[in-house]
């Protein structure tokens, strides 16, 4: 029995720019290589957050504000993940709840990846209540598609480029 290969076939990838996030993106595109897919990346810009306090410091120059907030760290992490030339990546800046944008986009996706700061170890979980951030529970529960958890322990074994 030959594999199958779906040249339409898309591996949707949340990414906030976090490292755990990065190794979400390595990991698909590793995924995506594998299967021959293509990698959908989505930032997504919580725009319901409220305006800073008028005694809060600005933002760094590295964190700019309004409408251009997430186009430097969307590239930059791509970049990171795929280096200079992403074949077969697309990339998207949308605005919105995180969750709700990405169960939107999963619609006709292959799978989901997304990343996971929180504790890994069951007893780190325990004290913690959850394993999983409020995005990726919601995610796990509501995808109509297999959804993937990066941890962030993994980081480090999956710190090459996925187009090496």
């Amino acid at each position: 029995m030959s594999a199958q290969i779906s040249p339409t076939g898309r591996i949707l990838v949340g990414t906030d720019g976090s490292p755990a996030s990065l190794a979400a993106l390595r990991w698909a595109g590793r995924e995506a290589k594998l299967r021959g897919m293509r990698v959908h990346v989505v930032y997504v810009r919580d725009m319901r957050r409220p305006p800073a306090a008028p005694y809060a410091p600005p933002p760094r120059p590295a964190e700019p504000a309004g409408p251009v907030a997430g186009e430097s760290a969307l590239r930059q992490v791509v970049h990171e993940a795929f280096g200079s030339d992403p074949d077969g990546v697309q990339v998207e800046l949308a605005d919105g709840a995180p969750a709700r944008v990405l169960l939107e986009r999963s619609v006709g996706a292959e799978m989901l990846v997304l990343g996971s700061t929180r504790p890994a170890s069951a007893e780190a979980a325990f004290r913690a209540r959850t394993s999983l951030g409020p995005v990726a529970r919601d995610c796990l529960h509501a995808a109509p598609c297999p959804v993937v958890v990066v941890r962030s322990s993994d980081v480090r074994a999956l710190a090459e480029p996925a187009h090496a």
